[in-house]
This record gives structure tokens, C-alpha cells and sequence, in this order.
């Protein structure tokens, strides 16, 4: 179910009145909603329901999901978290390079090369700010849900 960002303030705001008191708003329900390119910057999305939606390139940047019910973390690594440090920067380079179908597109790229999804029929598996001066070929060692608790860590994302 697409969510327009005037039925998502909706939800929010009923989902705020029910944060303060139970009795009154709704608890916010957004289980396989679309929530493509949403603005949920600093959303209050405490004990929401958002299992499998779709957070690809949605702000999630200061979002409160404590006791939230998230999708899964390669789901919550398609949202767009923007520039992130250089540590982490490489360790999302890494596993976005560790499920390409040809990994050694990364060191082409980082040589002056084409990016490495130009032309190839899978899209990324994390949405940030690479940078091809950081990019070093190596094991990828972190898990998806070890990223992303590394991703709420930087973006302050309460959980």
C-alpha cells in the first residue's frame, strides 16, 4: 500500500496521541506499507508497526523505533542514510560489493571506472554516500543487523 506523505503526517500524528495516551489517536500500522523516499527524520515511530515495509531511500535520520517491529535489516539498509563515516563508509562498501554479481567492479570504479551498478539488473544493497578514495578491497565481516545497529549508533536513531 502506497502511503502519501499527507496520509503518512495522519498516521503519525494519531500515532503521537496514542504515545501520550493509549486511550486516545491509534498505533501507528504500517505493516507492507510502501514507504519509498518517506521523510521520517526524527518521527516519533516508537512501538510502530512497520514489518515488511518498504523503507527504500526513506529518511530515517534521528527517527525514534524504540520497541518499534522493524523490517528486516537488509530491508532497513536500502533507507537512505546519506553520508556516513569513513569507517563505516568502507565496511557498507564492502558488503554492498560483497552481494554484487562481480565484485571486482568496485576496484574499476575506484580506479576512475564506471559506477559499479551501471548497467546491471540488481540494484544496491545499502543506500549511502560512497566514496571511491575510502574503497578497499576486503573481507566483508559485519552481518546486515550489525550495520544497521552501526548505522541507529551514528544517526542517533533511538531502538
Amino acid at each position: 500500500m502506497l502511503v502519501t506523505p499527507e496520509q503518512l503526517s495522519e498516521i503519525l500524528k494519531e500515532h503521537d496521541k496514542w504515545l501520550k495516551d493509549s486511550s486516545q489517536g491509534k498505533r501507528a500500522d504500517l505493516r507492507s506499507a510502501d514507504l519509498r523516499s518517506a521523510n521520517l527524520s526524527a518521527a516519533n515511530l516508537r512501538s510502530a508497526d512497520l514489518r515488511s515495509a518498504n523503507l527504500r531511500s526513506a529518511d530515517l535520520r534521528s527517527a525514534n523505533l524504540s520497541s518499534a517491529n522493524l523490517p528486516s535489516p537488509p530491508m532497513l539498509l536500502l533507507a537512505s542514510w546519506y553520508q556516513v563515516s569513513a569507517e563505516l563508509t568502507l565496511k557498507l562498501m564492502r558488503y554492498d560489493a560483497a552481494n554484487h554479481p562481480e565484485p571486482e567492479k568496485f576496484d574499476e570504479w575506484a580506479k576512475g571506472g564506471d559506477c559499479p551498478y551501471y548497467d546491471v539488473k540488481w540494484q544496491r544493497c545499502a543506500n549511502f554516500e560512497e566514496n571511491r578514495e575510502l574503497w578497499k578491497p576486503g573481507k566483508t565481516t559485519k552481518s546486515a543487523l550489525e550495520l544497521v545497529m552501526m548505522l541507529f549508533a551514528e544517526k542517533e536513531i533511538k531502538r
